[in-house]
């Protein structure tokens, strides 16, 4: 390999210095060709160097989990492949906090397949997509779904536009929900009943950086749907997963991101919308505007690493959307959680490539922190989870988890489990 890139040097070379000698005898189509072939040759140098497979490098990019971003690593056009999944086995306590029996069943789900395709067109157009294999089959619960698929058009560092179905940049977990890149067996409640993750919609938007250091993504997209909201998991239900979505109303969502400070990332994000959807009662029209606001840090040092998230969201018109839902929706949903975990083995095993990190976490949510007048908040909805577990990562890539999560709630009927998790990415 040395002595071809030698030879393509030593050619190279020897074009570009005779140019000149003849430059001025030579037809000007002649120049072209030899510039051209001048251009060939540095390419066929540069590919040499870099390989026709260079090991690939994960890490979040593009406001992507990494292996989601994988497609833009590629050098040049072409596909690349990449994934995630899951397998989790849940073992629910026999009796509640009160006491009382449980009657929850444990369960064995692969709940997910994730699959990633993506294709580089040229050196600014890039198509992204995910697809996912739900509960392992369609035949027993199960489904497969389009989480994303965008045409990414990247003008500069500062401003590209991304169009397609979309992540709304809200919060850590529903754009990067790879799951061996967080703590837990299961992903924080918070992120599923308030910060509806994985969410996703049909949407345009820009993303980019204000300078070094602090990005921003701003989408227009398809609102939610209140008449599918749920009091226990808020507007989760609401999504429409750009499948066939009504759009009366649409919603906007961004985020700011800052990673200025090294091992750190600090961010805040909204969204805000008109959930209605064209739905009326005796008072007319339902606007039912739904705002979503959170801010999160993230932070790693060594082996610790520590996340932490708040998230609150209102919805007008509660008491007319309850009436439409036929459920007791909040109109004021909040929630947090605080999680920190230690890799132990650069400690006992110095050298190792392996990760071992026992880790604590505390949520706390309220899907009925408050209610429209003439609906009664529900106790049970006010919830709290203490875990404690450890994941080990025998490859960066692939994690076994095990966690006890003590789940609590106002209502003193919550029923304690302990999870053991398989997780992988490539």
């Amino acid at each position: 390999m040395k002595f071809v890139v030698h030879c393509v040097l030593i050619s190279s070379t020897f074009l570009s210095l005779s140019v000149p000698a003849f430059a001025r005898q030579a037809p000007p189509d002649t120049l072209k060709e030899i510039q051209r072939q001048i251009d060939i040759l540095v390419q066929e140098i540069e590919r040499m160097r870099l390989g026709e497979v260079s090991e690939t490098v994960y890490e979040p990019a593009h406001g992507l989990g990494p292996a989601a971003a994988k497609v833009y690593q590629l050098k040049k056009t072409g596909v690349s492949l990449a994934g995630y999944g899951e397998l989790v086995y849940e073992n629910y306590d026999k009796k509640r906090e009160d006491g009382l029996d449980a009657n929850r069943k444990d369960k064995f789900d692969y709940l997910r397949n994730v699959i990633y395709v993506g294709f580089r067109f040229n050196d600014w157009i890039v198509f992204n997509s995910e697809v996912e294999f739900e509960h392992a089959s369609t035949g027993k619960g199960g489904e497969v779904s389009v989480e994303f698929g965008y045409i990414d058009l990247m003008f500069s560092r500062n401003f590209n536009l991304r169009a397609g179905m979309v992540l709304p940049p809200v919060g850590i977990i529903n754009e990067k929900h790879e799951p061996s890149t967080f703590f837990g067996t299961l992903r924080p409640q918070v992120e599923r009943s308030i910060i509806p993750s994985t969410w996703r919609t049909n949407g345009i938007g820009i993303y980019g950086e204000i300078f070094p250091s602090l990005d921003y993504r701003a989408f227009i997209v398809e609102g939610l749907n209140a008449a599918a909201f749920s009091d226990a998991d808020g507007v989760r239900g609401g999504r429409q997963n750009g499948a066939n979505a009504l759009v009366e109303n649409f919603g906007l969502t961004g985020k700011l991101e800052y990673s200025g400070i090294p091992g750190t990332n600090l961010g805040a994000s909204f969204y805000s919308g008109r959930s209605g959807q064209g739905a009326t009662d005796s008072l007319g029209v339902l606007d039912a505007q739904t705002t979503l606001f959170s801010v999160h840090g993230e932070y790693a040092w060594y082996g610790l690493e520590l996340r932490a998230l708040y998230a609150q969201l209102s919805v007008d018109d509660a008491g007319r959307v309850s009436t439409l839902a036929k459920k007791t929706i909040g109109s004021e949903i909040n929630g947090w959680y605080v999680v920190a975990g230690y890799d132990l083995l650069p400690i006992l095993l110095p050298g190792s490539s392996h990760y071992l990190a026992p880790f604590i976490q505390y949520e706390r949510l309220n899907t009925h922190a408050s209610v429209a007048r003439g609906f009664t908040a529900n106790k049970a909805l006010d919830r709290s989870t203490l875990t404690v577990g450890v994941t080990y990562k025998p490859h960066p890539n692939v994690a076994f988890k095990f966690d006890y999560r003590d789940n609590k709630t106002e209502a003193k009927n919550g029923i304690p489990q302990w999870n053991l998790a398989l997780n992988y990415l490539y």
